[in-house]
């Protein structure tokens, strides 16, 4: 107990450290970005400005581009709009079911230095893995301490991701809240993940195939 106590002091020491520093580079970037800005003629200004819309506007674009590839895929696929918090079993413009999810959010995760960027999903993915209660995930080591729990010398159960869970291209993880393991938390979410309500995921489970597209937006 006087050991996990000692660590997870430590922890919040590190992550309060981490806080202050990414705190101070925040001001140093504002500052800097202020001090360039200033030394700028007018014309400099409004160019740095418009290239800065101009990348907003292309990301924009791209997402809407993605959004209507899925509605135009005639094949079954899976739609997962990250703003709306929406995965959509759809054919076409065809909806077969469409539910609200939490998704997890886009930070920076595990312990300085061995630290690591997590991004909410974008893009066209494929299914890679169709788990069930009784199939094994390794889960990565930055959970737990992103918990705040000691990480254990195996990082993989059965039940640990849910009853049904769908592992895509790239990683990506669709889950339903488990009853046990690190992820059995109704009030933590995997960064850079999707989780659903059980009867959802349990309600599609017989429509998804191995390779099929699963669109992110």
């Amino acid at each position: 107990m006087q050991r996990r106590t000692t660590v997870l002091s430590l922890l919040l020491l590190v992550t309060i450290a981490v806080d202050g520093v990414l705190l101070w580079r925040g001001r140093r970037y504002v500052d800097e970005t202020a001090r360039l800005r200033a030394g700028m003629t007018h014309i400099e200004r409004e160019t740095a400005d418009a290239i800065v819309a101009s990348s907003a506007a292309q990301s924009g674009l791209m997402l809407e581009l993605m959004r209507r590839q899925a509605e135009g895929d005639g094949a079954l696929h899976l739609s997962v709009d990250t703003d709306s918090a929406l995965v959509i079993l759809e054919r076409g413009a065809a909806e077969l079911r469409r539910f609200p999810v939490r998704v997890g959010a886009a930070r920076r995760v595990g312990v300085p230095p061995d630290t690591l960027q997590v991004s909410v999903p974008r893009g066209t993915r494929t299914i890679e893995q169709l788990l069930s209660a009784a199939d094994r995930l390794d889960l990565p080591s930055w959970l737990w301490a992103d918990r705040g729990l000691p990480i254990p010398a195996e990082r993989a159960a059965s039940a640990w991701t849910g009853p049904d869970a769908i592992v895509t291209s790239g990683g990506t993880l669709i889950y339903a809240l488990p009853t046990k393991g690190p992820l059995a938390d109704s009030s933590y979410v995997l960064p850079g993940a999707i989780r659903a309500d059980p009867a959802d995921l349990a309600a599609i489970r017989a429509n998804l195939t191995l390779g099929m597209k699963v669109y992110f937006f």
